[in-house]
């Protein structure tokens, strides 16, 4: 036997996440008889010893819950994602639920990360900005640990919520439409599974409406505000400034106010501005900011609803929430 042999050996060594090696134990009825036999003749094989924490893995009442976040170096978390998090606490009030928020910066990270030293006391996981080909996820499945992807995910196998993107950039391009603004620049980042549904949805609705997509200008991979700032002062001083700037983001907004009151243009008059998210401070911004609002409230609350079916076994499926238009002063009458 082997002298620090665990019970997420033994789930290695059956090809089954340490849960089942613990109902096993138990003799809970959750199981397959197949799986059961299995288990206990490879536990014998083993001379695995359960202790009282493998015994009690399967029993526990209170579920935990990790959120993990991933970050990038030299960039603050944005607002949005702030307050998904807090309205995912905020709803798990009073529940029977652990939450944990984890977040690292790159895979050397996760070697500490509770997805890999504590997994056995992990039921489920919320995906914060999934990567591609995302270390996480191959963890996850390989612990056979439930896991749910906050924001479009790279895989269709992956159970997500996210903002209906498409159809909410869409909806309020035609909004642009109804404006009489057709000529638009349109302000996104890295060409991620959100992003591009977001790129999509502008195009299709120039398509759609028989408008020329000669109009259109996409500026992709625009990271902070500064890089904005330059394109709107750049912009201009080509003589090429748009009707509309429709910025992928009201963080990223915000340089677009300040770029064009710095350049005397006046806002909406001239050149209408048009958000994305609609984060608290929004309506602070002068003028107060135009923006396609994300469900934040429902969107939570749907990731957590999700992931605690997954946990007890029920089958899930993704899905998007549709954002809406809150009208202020940054895009004309």
């Amino acid at each position: 036997m082997k002298k620090n042999m665990t019970i997420k050996d033994v789930a290695e060594k059956c090809g089954v996440s340490t849960q089942t090696i613990s109902r096993v134990i138990n003799e809970s009825e959750n199981v397959s008889e197949n799986t059961r036999q299995f288990v206990k003749k490879k536990i014998e094989e083993l001379g695995y010893k359960p202790n009282l924490y493998a015994k009690n893995l399967s029993n526990r009442k209170t579920k935990n819950i990790l959120v993990s976040i991933r970050r990038s170096k030299g960039h603050t978390a944005t607002i949005w994602t702030n307050i998904l998090v807090s309205e995912i606490f905020a709803y798990n009030k009073d529940k029977n639920v652990s939450l944990f928020m984890e977040q690292y910066y790159n895979d050397e990270d996760l070697k500490n990360s509770l997805l890999n030293t504590s997994n056995t006391f992990i039921d489920g996981v919320v995906i914060f900005y999934e990567k591609e080909k995302d270390k996480r996820i191959e963890i996850l499945k390989k612990e056979k640990i439930p896991f749910i992807v906050l924001g479009k995910s790279y895989s269709e196998e992956n159970i997500y919520v996210s903002n209906d993107d498409f159809n909410s950039v869409f909806k309020a391009t035609e909004y642009l439409f109804r404006k009489n603004i057709e000529n638009i620049v349109f302000i996104t980042a890295n060409p991620t599974p959100m992003n591009i549904e977001r790129k999509n949805g502008i195009i299709e609705a120039y398509r759609n409406n028989n408008k020329s997509l000669k109009n259109l200008r996409v500026m992709e991979k625009m990271k902070n505000q500064k890089e904005i700032y330059k394109l709107v002062k750049e912009l201009e001083n080509k003589k090429s400034l748009p009707e509309a700037f429709f910025v992928s983001g009201d963080e990223k907004a915000i340089a677009v106010l300040k770029a064009l009151n710095d350049l005397k243009i006046r806002i909406p008059d001239e050149v209408s501005v048009l958000g994305l998210d609609n984060i608290p401070i929004s309506e602070f911004f002068s003028p107060g900011l135009t923006t396609l609002a994300l469900n934040y409230k429902k969107i939570s609350e749907r990731v957590y609803e999700k992931l605690i079916n997954m946990i007890n076994g029920i089958k899930e499926y993704s899905e998007e929430i549709p954002g809406e238009i809150v009208e202020r002063e940054s895009v004309r009458k």
